[in-house]
């Protein structure tokens, strides 16, 4: 479903509390859990879609060996996880560690990588002019100890407390670099905890993680029609 007709905003715990009901049978309706979108869709008899659940960031990844909403319930914890989030653009960056859905330790890392006036950045300059320039080794340089704060912060972090989900918004070309970086980053590139924030993101800081935090840490029920199901409407009702 590319654009629902109705959007329902559910807590982390509302969803935690809607996927119980399912699972002891308070909907009929068929779950088809997808990993690579993180959601959960229902579909009746006739294979028509009821709804589509897009589940909390925070919330643990669909693993493909536990397809079944049993499964999958078996590994949720009841209350919202700690987690940690990750936003990286040319020259500017924002990481941040939060607990119960709240920022307790952030920093926003900002450097001069890019030429004002052309508005190109030096990882991408350097392989084309310019790599005499003073400027330019002040951009290079700029560019290496960006990536080198980037992954000591996410260092402490992880040495400072226990990250249970990474909601990162980042190119590939950074991505790499981040990788390449002579301090390294504390986890692997196919670290199950790792999940891409789904949209466009602004220049990173503290209030653009903020801004997106208040998007991700929560579900979405999607309909695609703006009537509520009867068996819908009755859940809604026994929410807490």
């Amino acid at each position: 479903m590319e654009q629902p007709a109705k959007s329902i905003r559910l807590t982390y715990e509302h969803v935690y509390q809607f996927l119980e009901w399912w699972e002891e049978d308070k909907l009929e309706f068929r779950p088809d859990l997808d990993e690579k979108k993180h959601h959960i869709s229902a579909w009746n008899d006739d294979l028509e879609l009821i709804f589509e659940l897009k589940l909390p960031l925070p919330m643990p990844s669909i693993l493909p060996e536990k397809r079944s909403l049993r499964e999958y319930l078996k590994e949720l914890p009841e209350e919202i996880p700690d987690y940690t989030i990750l936003l990286v653009q040319v020259g500017a960056a924002a990481v941040g560690f939060y607990s119960d859905g709240e920022a307790i330790d952030h920093k926003a890392i900002k450097k001069y990588m890019k030429r004002h006036k052309r508005g190109k950045a030096q990882i991408s300059y350097l392989n084309t002019r310019g790599k005499s320039k003073a400027g330019s080794r002040i951009r290079l340089a700029n560019t290496v100890r960006f990536f080198e704060e980037i992954n000591e912060r996410l260092t402490d972090l992880e040495e400072l407390y226990e990250s249970s989900r990474i909601l990162y918004s980042i190119t590939p070309q950074l991505w790499g670099l981040m990788f390449a970086s002579k301090v390294p980053v504390p986890f692997e590139k196919k670290d199950p905890r790792l999940i891409k924030i789904p949209r466009n993101v602004h220049v990173p800081d503290f209030e653009e993680m903020e801004r997106l935090n208040e998007i991700y840490r929560d579900g979405y029920l999607w309909l695609p029609t703006e009537e509520i199901p009867e068996a819908l409407g009755k859940i809604f009702e026994e929410l807490e």
